[in-house]
């Protein structure tokens, strides 16, 4: 049940790490953030995500590499585009980990120190 919990608070944070960079009723047409060369997940209306390599922003489309394949968005279907934060993901990892361990490592110091004085018996 532990290892059960600790992969699903890790899916939870890995997942967290994403910034939606496009939304169509919030942006309305506005693409200038996506980026030639980055990578972005793409949702499209009535269709399945998918991860796509930009390698240019048109007019009406946008055109990128998605395993392996050259394909093109119509920019009147795309819902929301979201970028991956690769470093934020690294970042909010390590410092969970660490102050995990340093909880762990100042209880263990309480309990070692502690001395039986205040206890009567």
């Amino acid at each position: 049940m532990k290892t059960f919990s600790f992969l699903f608070s890790l899916l939870l944070l890995l997942q967290s790490c994403t910034t939606a960079i496009y939304r169509n009723n919030i942006n309305k047409n506005d693409f200038s953030a996506v980026e030639t060369g980055k990578r972005y997940t793409f949702y499209e209306n009535n269709k399945p995500k998918y991860k796509v390599r930009v390698s240019a922003v048109e007019d009406d489309k946008i055109v990128g590499v998605a395993n392996n394949q050259e394909v093109t968005i119509a920019k009147n279907d795309i819902r929301v585009i979201k970028k991956n934060n690769s470093k934020g993901t690294t970042a909010i990892v390590v410092g969970s980990v660490v102050g995990v361990a340093g909880f762990v490592a100042l209880i263990v110091a309480l309990v070692n120190n502690s001395t039986s004085d205040y206890y009567y018996y």
